[in-house]
């Protein structure tokens, strides 16, 4: 490697001559292939790649690679995010603050940026015991955090920061398989949604990943355990979905389960959330942080219109409304049902264990650990229409009754019945987590987290004539 000089990021300077970098890949963009005939010598079609890389937990800077489409797409191929890297004889430019494409790239903090051009320069893998010293740094915020925003603050004031850019660190909560779309010039391009929460308000922010790099390391993401650092998420208006939203643009950098205080905060902060609605990769917010009252009504309008295409239909809210019923006395064996206590997966009647691969006690790793869980049905009434078959299970439902699922399975059946009077002809501060209908389940999910009743007169016109109404009921 003679006449070549390695460099240290922070030491590069425009116009320097036969440098060589080692750094480790935190961001990559999808590969473009510019049309020959665009092309300034029109001798065939060329390809260009953009990635970001750091040495240290100060410095990073952008990095294009510029040949024939089958050079780039050997390196897209090749190197990805994670991947310690040599890049050997760039070209170092100097960044201006004018040129446009600094909008499409993260924020570095290099003042050069390094071209990769076939022919000239090379990018190869980084095979040495050294490669150990920048792995920590796919961990580690690109740059210091000085104004971190929550949820609740960026949903509250998303008019206000239209056309900006937030940093914000979030627990993910859902993510979705692989989608489809085609472009207005006919180009098929796969993209990923998932959903995330942080804990400050019950909203939850939908977001979706372009590049094919996030897509494929979002496969890896878990439910309440993987945690985000975005710089740089967008907040501008959708011209599909007709409203200003937090987004991810090319600007922003993701940072996975960041190497900061607050990564444990918010995976703490989660812990309370179900993750586990009809086996799906749902989570549903902390009750105190609800705020929004509705009416029954008001939730059947809200589920009844149509969601935009990609969209899914999901709110928590409180509700005040009547308990009608509770399914304590029922004789049905899915009362209560036997999970594994790793993964949460209910466990089939003739089996030991859940048949969960990725779970220690499904894999065979470790010894079956199971518990029993309470899956209750709960009918609700308030002076603007029904709520039936409402979902109370695992510890909410545990934390309503006052009593736990084994307690529960020792009660003879008027101990059980004795349960639900606690509720029964009371007004109640109800806290649901409601999801449309979906593919993998034909109907709405009404997720009940808490109930408490509501002290309050009984002797105002419309709760007396409400009470009258369920006593005329046949329990």
């Amino acid at each position: 490697m003679s006449g070549v000089c390695k460099h240290a990021l922070k030491s590069l300077r425009p116009g320097m001559q036969n440098a060589f970098v080692i750094g480790i890949i935190v961001n990559s963009f999808n590969m473009k292939t510019i049309d020959a005939t665009r092309t300034r010598f029109n001798n065939g079609d060329r390809g260009v790649w953009t990635f970001t890389l750091r040495d240290s937990k100060e410095d990073s800077i952008n990095v294009t690679v510029w040949g024939s489409t089958l050079f780039v797409r050997r390196l897209t191929s090749t190197f990805h995010i994670g991947s310690v890297v040599e890049v050997i004889n760039p070209k170092v430019l100097e960044r201006r603050s004018e040129d446009r494409n600094e909008a499409f790239v993260p924020w570095v903090s290099s003042s050069c940026s390094l071209t990769v051009n076939e022919g000239n320069s090379l990018v190869q893998i980084h095979d040495a015991p050294t490669r150990a010293e920048y792995e920590p740094l796919l961990m580690l915020p690109i740059k210091k955090l000085t104004g971190l925003r929550t949820l609740k603050s960026i949903f509250e004031n998303l008019e206000a920061l239209r056309d900006q850019y937030v940093d914000t660190i979030v627990a993910v909560t859902f993510v979705s398989d692989i989608r489809n779309a085609v472009t207005r010039d006919g180009k098929s391009i796969k993209f990923r949604n998932f959903e995330a929460v942080d804990g400050s308000t019950d909203k939850v922010a939908s977001l979706v990943l372009w590049e094919n790099e996030w897509i494929e390391r979002a496969a890896l993401w878990e439910p309440k355990r993987s945690v985000l650092l975005l710089v740089d998420a967008r907040i501008a208006y959708d011209n599909f979905k007709k409203k200003t939203l937090l987004s991810i643009a090319r600007k922003t950098m993701i940072t996975e389960n960041p190497d900061i205080p607050q990564c444990t905060a918010i995976r703490n902060t989660v812990q309370c959330y179900d993750n586990d609605i009809m086996s799906g990769n749902f989570a549903t917010p902390n009750p105190d942080t609800i705020t929004n009252v509705m009416t029954i009504r008001e939730i059947s309008e809200k589920l009844n219109k149509k969601p935009k295409q990609g969209e899914r239909v999901q709110f928590a809210t409180i509700l005040k409304a009547y308990v009608m019923d509770i399914n304590v006395e029922t004789l049905s064996p899915g009362i209560l049902s036997i999970r594994c206590a790793l993964c949460k997966k209910v466990i089939d009647d003739n089996r030991d264990s859940c048949m969960n691969l990725e779970c220690p006690s499904g894999n065979g790793t470790r010894v079956p650990l199971n518990t029993i869980s309470l899956n209750l049905k709960v009918n609700l009434k308030d002076n603007t229409g029904y709520l039936i078959g409402c979902r109370l299970s695992g510890d909410a439902a545990e934390r309503v009754l006052g009593c736990t699922a084994n307690e529960f399975q020792g009660m003879i059946l008027p101990q059980r019945t004795e349960l639900k009077w606690k509720y029964m002809l009371e007004k109640c501060d109800i806290r649901l987590h409601v999801l449309g209908p979906a593919a993998t389940f034909p109907n709405a999910i009404y997720n009940i987290l808490s109930i408490y009743r509501i002290q309050e007169d009984k002797d105002e016109d419309e709760d007396t004539g409400l009470v009258n109404d369920l006593v005329s009921n046949d329990f």
